[in-house]
């Protein structure tokens, strides 16, 4: 049962992790849409290609919070592979000795 615990106390923290750097990626893709959206609108080329500058910028981060959240969900698959192994034997324990009682 303690592996078990730890096992999925280490699932939710890697979920955990996931979960935030997809929120980065999400919170950068907004940013470089908003910075895309201002050099449309510009007049002035020097501002035009410092909204794109930044737009681009924050599209390379939101990349890299994209790439940051693959290895946590590895990691979450894997625990939960565990977890399974782990219920799956502890069922077929409790099956067996329910089979004996009923013997």
């Amino acid at each position: 049962m303690l592996r078990w615990a730890i096992r999925a106390v280490a699932a939710n923290s890697y979920k955990n992790k996931a979960i935030s750097e997809s929120k980065k990626a999400s919170r950068k893709a907004n940013d470089a849409k908003r910075s895309f959206g201002y050099a449309k609108r510009e007049k002035d080329i020097d501002k035009k290609l410092n909204y794109l500058s930044e737009g681009l910028d924050n599209l390379a981060d939101a990349v890299n919070h994209s790439s940051n959240s693959i290895e946590p969900l590895a990691e979450v698959s894997f625990v939960a592979s565990l977890l399974v192994e782990s219920i799956q034997n502890n069922l077929d324990k409790q099956t067996e000795d329910i089979v004996k009682k009923l013997k």
